[in-house]
Formats: C-alpha cells, structure tokens, sequence
C-alpha cells in the first residue's frame, strides 16, 4: 500500500497531465477540420515533387510516393487527402510539443501553455484568410507542409538541449535536422543553429555558475564541444548526402546530387548585373546565352536598375520579378541551350545547366558584390517584417514596434534572469528565437526575396517568445509587490 502511494500520481501531475490531453486535442480538432474542410491544395510546385523531378530534394518526393504506393486505391490524387491528414496531425503534434513542454518544464499555468499553443495555430490562420493563400502549409502539397512543423519540433528539442544538455535531446536534434535538410535546403539553419547552440553552451554553463545556480549542467569544455560539432554536422550533412546519391540512384540508376541549388545565385546575379558584364565571361557561348538572357530581362523591366527609389519600391520591384528572371526567362532559356547542345537525358540535362549556371556565378557574383550587399540588407529589413506581419506601410511600423517590445521583454529577462528563474528561462527561449530569425532571413535574404513561405518558420517562435517574456516580468512584478 505504501508502495502504491508513492507512485499515485499526486493532483498536481493528474491536473497537468488534463491539461496536456486538451492542449493536444484541441490542437488536432483544429488542423483535422481544415484537412476535412480544404482536403489537399496542389500549388505551383507539387508537380515537380510528385513527379520526383531532379531539382528537389528527396525526402518529400519519397512521403507522396510512400503514401501513393499505399493510398493509390484512392484515385489519381486522392492519396494526397491521405498526405494532407498526415500533415495535419503533424501540425497539431509540433504545436503541441513546444507548448507542453515549456508548460510542464517550467511550471506555467494552463492558460500560459494554452496561449503559447495557440500561436502556430494563429500563423496557420494568417496564412489561410489572411494572406489569401486559400490554404494552410499543413494541407498543401509543398515541403512547407512537414517542415515547418519539423523546425518546431527541432526547437522545443534545441530547447532541452540547451538547458539540459542531454544525449537524447542532442540526437533528437541530429535526426530532424537530417529530416528537415534532406527536404528543404534552406534548412540548413537547423544545422546552424544547433552548433550554435553547442558553442553557446560554454557560455551558458559559465554564467549559470557565476549566478549561483544549482540547475547547472555538467561543464562542456571548449575541445568536446568542437567534437560534438563536427560529429553534429557530419552526421547530418553525410546523412542528407547519402541519402540524395541513394535516392537518385535507385530512381534514375545514376548516384548523382539533385541539381539546381545554384540557380538562385544566377538568378541573384542577372538581377544585379549590367549588359557589359558579359565581358567577364569567358566562355563565348554562354557569354551569348547570358545575353540572350539579360536582353529579355532587361526589356521586361526585370532588373535592379528598373527598380523604382526607396526602400518599399526596391525590395517590392525584386519580389514581384524574381520568378521572372528565373522561372520565365533563365530556366527555359538554359534548358533549350542544354538540349541543343547535349541532349535531354534527366541527369545530364541538370549537371550542364548546373555547370553553365556556375560558370556565370563565378564570373558576375565577383564584379557586383556591392550591388549584391546592397540587394542583401534590402531583403534582410523585408524578411525581419514577413517574419511577424505582412509587408506594408501600416504593418511595417507595427514591425518596428514588435520588434521594440521584443527587444525590451529580453532585455528585462537578461537582467532579471540571475536571479529568477523562470525569467532566465524566458530569455533563453527568447534568445535562441531571435538566433533563428538573424540566421534564417539571412540565408534567404542572399537568394531569393523573402516572402512569408520561407520566413514562416519563426513566426510562431516570435510570440511565443513574446508571451513568456511577459508572462516573467508579470511574475517578477508580483513577487516584488509580495516582498514590499
């Protein structure tokens, strides 16, 4: 009998663990009906992932043609509502994970963990009426619709690794970075921010002691985190390689990379370029397909220098004609160059359009890099905005004012958190948010303009942040009312 009292959840665990099981099924209640309302939205770019097309990576293409193989009694595409559901309840997981597990880590009361739970829910609808997408990522047809919920999932684990340091949480990491790369190449900032987080490790551990703090984790010195980066990364970067000549050996009987990663710097480039660059070229033939080209750009209106003056005119002119340059006008025009000249086999025909991209980076990237910077620090400004609003006059000033806040709140965690814990907390969550923000529209802000689709990823982040840093300093408030 006293055995049993001792393992007899107390009411304080039965409550939370209430609160874990609504929290979770209101999560699913929510993305389940719009799986049954929307069913499966096929954008722009599902053919070329349902037809395993060489340009994208394999992970994605491999979940439809899973789900085909065993949904195909479905129809044409109904296994697609199949691939929608699963989304969804993927969605509803990762939303969930990170709510409950600051919730129960930190002892936050059900309403904090409801709020915070409800916020990727909040972006999901943005995206559905808000931007008029006429969808949600969790059911359209696109790597959005698993790796967003993924990099959540990542982060409630880089979380765990941060502030506990454990095996578990570190190879939780490893693995869905692994996941998330060999989907989307942008997510790389996965890998990145876990390193930075094994660097940052050292740092924390220090400042945690300094602090007198007995929830310290055992010291990583500088040389074992170094290790523990290069298995890290290794790991991740060999896996999402392995898999990648796998893939395409088993589909086209060719262990080759999948092709078209450097089109987004080409297209970089003719958006910066002038006519005399062709100079730098050395190549005569693709110093002729360069100008073929740049002249159809230029015509259109597509360039840089056609751009209208300020800020908003500038990063709005390369929103509006990216796709343009590349998807209208560069694409199809090196292709029928590759095919004229070496045929129209899949694989050869991505390596030469590969090589012939390459060699108009090597030669342009160089000449412009002023112009390339200055495109950057356009783009990073716009991707600091569509990372937690939309991009307009009105919306941009409440940007600026989010960011303020947010700025302040971490600020006042930073300050409070030697003494507080549950603000040390904040103002680490907070912290590694405002990483994943610099890191990710950094990296998009360098290829391409930075529309919602690929700043999404830290928008729930955002204020969910923004809700325990003011959940702390309310809390700290309190008790300082309490001690007076």
């Amino acid at each position: 009998m006293r055995g049993y009292m001792l393992l007899k959840p107390s009411s304080e665990e039965r409550q939370s663990g209430l609160i874990s099981v609504l929290l979770l099924g209101g999560c699913l209640a929510f993305y389940l009906f719009f799986a049954f309302y929307d069913k499966a939205v096929i954008c722009v770019d599902s053919p070329s992932y349902i037809t395993m097309d060489l340009s994208r990576e394999p992970l994605y293409s491999l979940l439809l043609a899973a789900f085909r193989t065993v949904f195909g009694g479905l129809g044409e595409y109904g296994y697609l509502t199949a691939v929608a559901f699963f989304q969804s309840v993927l969605a509803a997981y990762a939303a969930w994970c990170v709510a409950d597990y600051v919730r129960r880590k930190w002892r936050l009361p059900g309403g904090v963990g409801a709020a915070l739970a409800c916020m990727p829910l909040a972006v999901s609808l943005l995206c559905r009426f808000a931007a008029r997408r006429g969808s949600m990522y969790s059911n359209s047809i696109l790597t959005e619709g698993i790796t967003i919920s993924l990099y959540l999932i990542f982060f409630r684990y880089l979380l765990e690794f941060y502030f506990d340091r454990t095996k578990k949480s570190l190879l939780w990491c490893c693995l869905l970075s692994f996941l998330m790369i060999s989907a989307r190449k942008q997510m790389v900032i996965s890998l990145v921010m876990l390193l930075s987080c094994i660097a940052l490790a050292c740092i924390r551990r220090n400042a945690l002691q300094e602090s007198g703090s007995s929830s310290a984790p055992k010291a990583l010195k500088p040389g074992k985190a170094a290790g523990m980066a290069l298995v890290c990364a290794a790991a991740v970067l060999g896996g999402a390689a392995v898999l990648d000549l796998g893939y395409n050996y088993a589909l086209r009987g060719e262990a080759v990379r999948h092709s078209g990663d450097g089109r987004f710097l080409t297209t970089m480039a003719f958006y910066v370029a002038e006519r005399e660059d062709a100079a730098y070229i050395g190549q005569e033939d693709i110093r002729s397909l360069f100008l073929e080209i740049y002249d159809r750009c230029d015509e259109q209106g597509y360039l840089k220098h056609s751009a209208g003056k300020g800020w908003l005119n500038r990063v709005s002119h390369f929103g509006d004609h990216y796709d343009h340059i590349q998807i209208d006008t560069l694409w199809p025009a090196v292709n029928d160059y590759v095919r004229e000249h070496y045929g129209d086999g899949t694989v050869e025909l991505g390596e030469n359009a590969d090589r012939i991209m390459d060699v108009m980076n090597r030669a342009l990237l160089p000449h412009n890099l002023g112009k390339i910077l200055a495109a950057f620090f356009d783009n990073f400004l716009s991707g600091l905005i569509t990372t937690v609003a939309q991009r307009n006059r009105i919306l941009n000033w409440y940007s600026l004012g989010a960011y303020l806040l947010y700025t302040a709140l971490l600020i006042q965690s930073l300050r409070e958190g030697k003494r507080r814990r549950l603000s040390r907390y904040a103002a680490g969550f907070a912290g590694l948010t405002l990483l994943s923000v610099c890191f990710n529209v950094g990296l998009v802000s360098l290829v391409i303009f930075c529309q919602t689709r690929y700043t999404i990823y830290n928008m729930a982040l955002f204020y969910m942040s923004l809700i325990l840093m003011a959940y702390a300093a309310l809390a700290g408030r309190r008790e300082r009312g309490h001690a007076v």
